[in-house]
């Protein structure tokens, strides 16, 4: 039975319906099928075995010809090179700019200011120069005061020296022009720094220079102001020098007390009294005003042996120093008052001229004994460093009382720009308040940091040295060096020239025992040898040295 036509049309309606509906839900899981196949093909490529490769046979005629290279490009201008490489290096290019901006700013400046500055100059170079700045300079007797007094001049400051006599006053203020003033003042003397004190007050007063004619105290409306005072008097010099000697010899009385009052006493009366002017003249002007302590460095860093007397002194300026120093830095009103403190070490002529040589003429022989060949070994081993130059030390303290501007190298210009002001100023700032200057200086500061165990045996090395070569070489001493074994000879020798009396008691040295004669016990003997130090060190009498041997005395002779 044949379809009708209707049924037809039903029937291709149905499969279409079928296939529409079949294509739309599938169509939902396409991505993921695609999806899927991606990810087998992945793992078969990775993890499937490797396909062969496969090579298609050649066409011979048939095959075409490779296309051929693109031309290459055509070479770049300099123009676009230059482009590129300023492209890439932006931050260079900006640098540069800038650099070059600020460089011909600065020479224009420069330039500028050169023009008005010579235009300014109107005084002929004849005129001399308003000197207000006054550096007072305690102690010109010491061999280092005199260049750095006229060093000051030099630079345009009012020098005002302090002399121990009245005799160098006229000597010294001929060596300068008129701008330096010399006045009395003895350390040794007390009395002398109230004078001093008063002469300064005048002195700053008056006109200068000193040989400008005309009465030289005459108002003035810019009279001198005090700037700054450098202290040679802690220093030690040819008239205050000690000359070596263990603290258990020295007399405190007579050699240390003396000492300590012209080396730091005076000093510091000087220095009370001149702090107010500072303080004063400080709040006047903007200017940094100054006070320069010089100290040997050597004594005042670590003390060597046998110079009690001058490391007590400097020990104690040095501390004084820093207290005054902590106290200005707390005050109200004299934050622009420094107080700088110099160690000095080896310095010219300084050295020879300062040093005494040593001497045990009143030495008892038990301390010749126990100290002489130490002191024998500082004879050998002093004066064995060469002394720096004396203007590199006159330069340094010039820096410090300038705060740099007058320095040597402050001048120094490099393409138009002063460096040397610059490297000055950090060159003080840098060392602080206290800086060595001289040979040697340095060392003991650095030795003044190690370990005191440390220290001490370093600075016994060469007198165990000096004790090794004594004991293999006989000893050469120098003349004012006596032997303590000769000291001990000469008294076994008058001891057995002189006839015994019965009244007197007799003691023999143990080391020249006299035959037949019984030797006390070597700790009886060494108990009645401290007694009797111990009182040679109570006595500073001419007699203590006398009582500290027994010598036996002969028919009518007396102690006395």
């Amino acid at each position: 039975m044949m379809p009708t036509i209707d049924e037809v049309e039903q029937y291709f309606e149905t499969v279409e319906r079928l296939v529409s509906d079949s294509l739309t839900a599938a169509s939902l899981d396409l991505p993921n099928i695609r999806e899927a196949v991606n990810r087998l093909w992945v793992d078969i490529t990775r993890y499937g075995p490797t396909f062969p490769e496969i090579h298609a046979g050649r066409l011979g005629p048939f095959e075409l010809p490779a296309p051929p290279p693109p031309p290459p490009p055509p070479p770049k201008s300099l123009i676009e090179k230059t482009g590129d490489w300023l492209k890439d290096h932006s931050w260079v290019v900006s640098g540069l700019i800038l650099s070059t901006l600020g460089l011909g700013l600065f020479a224009g400046y420069r330039a500028i200011s050169a023009k008005h500055a010579f235009r300014r100059r109107i005084k002929p170079s004849t005129t001399v120069p308003d000197r207000r700045q006054v550096v007072v300079v305690l102690g010109s007797d010491h061999p280092l005061a005199l260049p750095l007094i006229l060093e000051l001049e030099k630079k345009g400051y009012i020098v005002i020296a302090s002399v121990s006599s009245a005799e160098a006053v006229g000597p010294l203020e001929a060596k300068g022009h008129g701008f330096v003033r010399a006045l009395v003042l003895d350390p040794n003397e007390p009395t002398t720094i109230p004078i001093f004190l008063r002469s300064l007050g005048s002195s700053l007063s008056r006109r200068f220079p000193i040989s400008a004619a005309g009465d030289p105290y005459l108002p003035n409306p810019s009279h001198p102001l005090l700037h700054s005072v450098i202290s040679f008097l802690t220093m030690p010099t040819s008239s205050t020098s000690c000359a070596p000697a263990p603290l258990e010899q020295v007399s405190l009385h007579d050699t240390y007390l003396p000492y300590l009052l012209s080396t730091h006493v005076a000093p510091l009366q000087t220095l009370q009294a001149l702090l107010s002017l500072l303080r004063a003249d400080a709040q006047r002007t903007r200017a940094c005003r100054s006070i320069v302590i010089c100290l040997p460095a050597a004594d005042a860093r670590i003390g060597l042996p046998f110079s009690s007397v001058r490391a007590m002194s400097a020990a104690a300026t040095a501390r004084a120093a820093d207290v005054l120093r902590r106290e200005i830095s707390a005050a109200q009103g004299m934050g622009r008052v420094r107080v700088v403190t110099v160690d000095v070490g080896a310095v010219g002529q300084v050295v020879e001229e300062t040093t005494t040589s040593p001497t045990v003429d009143d030495w008892t022989p038990s301390e010749k004994a126990t100290y002489g060949t130490a002191l024998y070994a500082l004879s050998e081993t002093a004066r064995t460093r060469t002394p720096e130059d004396v203007s590199k030390f006159v330069d340094s303290i010039v820096g410090v009382v300038s705060s740099g501007t007058k320095a040597a190298a402050a001048g120094k210009v490099v393409y138009g720009i002063g460096v040397g002001l610059a490297y000055e100023k950090v060159k003080d700032w840098v060392r602080g308040n206290r800086f060595a200057i001289g040979a040697g200086a340095g060392t003991y500061t650095f030795a003044s940091f190690l370990p005191t165990r440390f220290l001490d045996s370093l600075l016994g090395l060469p007198y165990i040295l000096v004790g090794i070569r004594n004991g293999l070489l006989p000893p050469h001493l120098p003349a004012n060096v006596t032997s303590p074994r000769a000291d001990v000879a000469r008294i076994a020798s008058t001891d057995s020239s002189t006839p015994s009396d019965p009244r007197v008691p007799l003691t023999i040295s143990p080391q020249h025992p006299r035959p037949g004669t019984a030797v006390q016990p070597a700790g009886d003997e060494h108990d009645s040898a401290s007694d009797t130090e111990s009182e040679n060190v109570g006595s500073d009498t001419e007699s203590s040295s006398v009582a500290s041997s027994w010598i036996s005395l002969g028919p009518g002779e007396s102690s006395t």
